[in-house]
């Protein structure tokens, strides 16, 4: 589909939904290119409702899930105007989110953590949130310079191997793979190993693995419901490549609709921030274990990599975040890259503490809207 026949769909969808809709001040859609009953679906659903809650009905938020955008097309569809609030993936715009996605890059420090509680995941995304609004005036401003204004992130549970009728469990079993890579790192991780990262959007992962384009995505387990990778997929490598996806703004809003609304309108929208974030990474969080145990009841063959392929995970780990701040400096134009790299490590140390109690999404969103959006001011932020 062409981005053309997405805007002629889209002026469709929007105005058959707000036709039927009853009267509030404010009418918002919101784009996403997951299965309305995935985690972020489900999030989309909270977050909506949050809104409205916050907002005393002022604020209605519509979802559209795989129909108003597609993935690739969200963030130039939010910036005009397509839609209102977008599902955005920076790692697909990297030339437009260079610094976002520095910020992403950061994801293997979850390998590397000593004594893992598994909620590593929950405390990158209340880093990158932090980082994000707080210290990176970079990160902002290429936001503003799609015309969107970032209201909250999250974060995937570790990333494995998915599999099409290949077994890996050691370092000579990756040599020559096709792995599906959703961003620069992973492709990165699939050159070290011999193997070759191939560029896809997870939307193309079925697809991709029926037809033997590649013999592997490297994505976090609950995309095995989420995308039906399940009836394709015969074997899993847990916590291969490792690390997570976290080039995620899970609710970049236009900017022109948010300058446009009043303070109180703007405060609801950025308390649903809070909701996205906390939902979309603890949905995953939750998720994880029981797409694993959902892929063991199907047939699909669940392994361990051996010593030598843990070990050298985490090797590339190490040898990466100390090249990447090169690579974007040099690559994307990422001048406080290693200011960034340096100044990143104790924020997620902070939240790694933040985090070990934390046994909700109730609580996390609580823990994000206290310890970071609250402190957003409505009346001057993105204006």
């Amino acid at each position: 589909m062409t981005y053309k026949n997405t805007v002629a769909i889209a002026a469709t969808l929007v105005a058959a939904t707000l036709a039927g809709q009853a009267a509030a001040k404010e009418r918002l859609n919101f784009a996403y290119g997951y299965p309305n009953t995935s985690a972020i679906g489900k999030a989309v659903d909270d977050y909506a409702a949050a809104v409205s809650e916050r907002s005393k009905g002022e604020v209605d938020v519509t979802g559209f899930a795989m129909s108003l955008l597609s993935l690739p097309e969200t963030s130039p569809g939010v910036r005009d105007g397509l839609a209102d609030v977008g599902f955005v993936l920076p790692p697909y715009y990297p030339a437009e989110y260079s610094t976002n996605l520095f910020l992403h890059e950061m994801n293997l420090l979850i390998n590397l953590v000593e004594e893992p509680t598994g909620k590593e995941p929950l405390a990158f995304a209340g880093a990158m949130l932090e980082y994000s609004l707080n210290k990176c005036p970079e990160c902002m401003a290429e936001n503003v310079a799609q015309n969107q204004v970032y209201t909250g992130g999250g974060v995937t549970p570790l990333y494995n191997l998915l599999c099409k009728d290949v077994k890996v469990t050691s370092i000579a079993d990756l040599k020559g793979l096709r792995l599906r890579a959703g961003g620069a790192g992973f492709v990165r991780f699939a050159e070290a190993f011999g193997a070759q990262g191939v560029r896809l959007p997870v939307s193309e992962a079925y697809e991709a693995l029926d037809q033997g384009i590649i013999d592997c995505a490297m994505l976090s387990a609950p995309e095995l419901t989420n995308y039906n990778l399940h009836e394709v997929v015969t074997d899993i490598t847990l916590a291969v490549p490792g690390g997570a996806f976290a080039g995620v703004s899970s609710a970049n809003i236009n900017a022109d609709r948010w300058k446009a609304m009043d303070d109180a309108g703007r405060e609801a929208l950025l308390w649903g921030g809070s909701h996205m974030t906390a939902d979309v990474t603890w949905n995953f969080y939750t998720d994880d274990s029981a797409a694993i145990e959902h892929a063991r009841g199907k047939g699909i063959n669940i392994h361990t990599a051996d010593a030598e392929l843990q070990a050298a995970v985490k090797d590339f780990a190490r040898s990466d975040l100390e090249t990447v701040s090169a690579l974007f400096k040099d690559t994307y134009g990422v001048e406080r890259s290693n200011e960034i790299a340096a100044d990143f490590g104790p924020l997620l140390a902070k939240w790694n503490g933040l985090v070990v109690d934390i046994d909700s999404s109730d609580a996390l969103q609580q823990l994000f809207w206290n310890e970071v959006i609250s402190k957003v001011d409505p009346a001057t932020y993105a204006k």
